[in-house]
């Protein structure tokens, strides 16, 4: 088999819907332009995020089956790595060599690349060849991994935006009605906000923990958007609330400072999210900078690295909950015994409502995909279909494309 052709689709953020506007503490929020922790500046985040969230690559091949794979967050980067640089290493190659053709693209962008968008355009290919993998077996790809290691794969609800506290415990109560037993918050403020939001993201917790009383499990994302003493202090302070995890408490590249936070906090420390290959996650373990590892397949290298990163925290007892529960995740989850939970996003039950107010469609975040995820009772089923169960919704695509 040969591959024949491959391209790439940048897919507009309006594809993950309004949630990138509410009110949490992110990266960017040290800035007056780009914070939107009052609620009033809800174009915030997309100032810099850019107008690209996601670059959806088809792989073709002679054989006639197509593989489809995505990376997402570099605004165009991605796409023009996959046009200009790994279509001239892939085309003509054999899609199953798939160990082959990752460290020939590692090695021909080292020169612009290691980390961010040519890592996230390598993840996209990849995953494109191992859709492709399953194709051809006619096989979902996690009986290429060895097969399930379970029937179901157990997620966390994972939304949970401070719109305002009453809002915060309806959703929460209802995430636990609908059978999730952990469940994930977002912080609202950094130290731009001094003592008062630091008393404000306690509410949040104690809101959450309140509402669903002592036996859910509830953690907490504040997105790099704090320091290392703030961290420090935060964490020392949300004590009482038992959470599961506090999330990418400060900037990845400040694994010193990871450190410093984990061995502060009396809850777990997470990251990862938003760190590269085998190398940057080695970096993680072997620092000791976190408990919970959170990779995004879509970004740190595929299945092909993801599996290496796997490992590698398996050997130091570090459990891996990747970040985002998309049907590569899910595969990939299926078949490691280190990997415990997925992420899920369900959509609130009070913003359907508002949309069906404003006459709006409230499907995120997959709308690009004909067949998401959909948990029930607290769980996922195994993935449909073969391949990677990536199966392109062809009207949503073309209609959140970005010339």
């Amino acid at each position: 088999m040969e591959i024949t052709a491959i391209s790439a689709t940048n897919v507009s953020t309006e594809s993950w819907g309004e949630f990138v506007e509410f009110p949490l503490v992110t990266v960017m929020s040290k800035y007056d332009e780009y914070n939107n922790a009052e609620g009033d500046n809800p174009q915030a985040r997309r100032k810099w995020m850019g107008p690209v969230g996601d670059v959806v690559v088809e792989i073709e091949t002679d054989a006639g089956i197509t593989g489809v794979g995505h990376g997402n967050w570099a605004t165009g980067a991605i796409a023009t790595i996959v046009d200009e640089t790994l279509s001239k290493l892939v085309v003509g190659e054999d899609p199953r060599e798939r160990e082959k053709l990752w460290d020939m693209m590692y090695r021909a962008t080292i020169p612009f690349g290691r980390k961010g968008a040519a890592i996230e355009a390598i993840s996209a290919v990849d995953l494109a060849l191992w859709d492709i993998a399953g194709k051809e077996a006619d096989k979902p790809v996690y009986e290429l991994l060895g097969g399930p290691v379970n029937d179901e794969i157990p997620c966390y609800a994972s939304n949970l935006h401070p719109v305002d506290h009453e809002t915060l415990a309806e959703e929460a109560i209802d995430y636990a009605e609908q059978g999730f037993d952990a469940m994930k918050l977002r912080f609202r403020y950094g130290p731009e906000a001094g003592r008062k939001g630091m008393e404000e993201n306690e509410r949040i917790v104690e809101t959450v923990r309140d509402a669903v009383g002592d036996e859910l499990e509830i953690a907490g994302d504040a997105y790099m958007g704090w320091s290392v003493k703030y961290a420090t202090k935060m964490v020392q302070r949300l004590e009482p609330y038992d959470m599961a995890w506090v999330e990418e408490p400060v900037i990845p590249d400040d694994i010193d400072g990871y450190a410093e936070v984990r061995e502060a906090a009396p809850m777990p420390i997470s990251g990862g999210e938003h760190e590269f290959t085998r190398w940057g996650h080695k970096q993680l373990l072997e620092r000791e900078a976190v408990d919970i590892l959170q990779p995004d397949i879509h970004r740190c290298g595929g299945l092909t690295e993801l599996q290496k990163i796997d490992a590698m925290a398996s050997a130091h007892d570090v459990p891996v909950i990747p970040h985002t529960g998309t049907n590569p995740h899910l595969h990939f989850i299926a078949a490691s015994t280190n990997a415990p939970m997925a992420e899920y996003f369900p959509i609130p039950e009070w913003y359907t409502e508002r949309q069906a107010e404003q006459d709006k469609d409230s499907t995120y975040a997959d709308a690009i995909y004909a067949n998401p995820p959909q948990a029930e009772d607290g769980t996922l089923s195994l993935p449909d279909g073969v391949g990677l169960s990536a199966e392109l919704n062809r009207e949503a695509l073309d209609h959140f494309a970005v010339e």
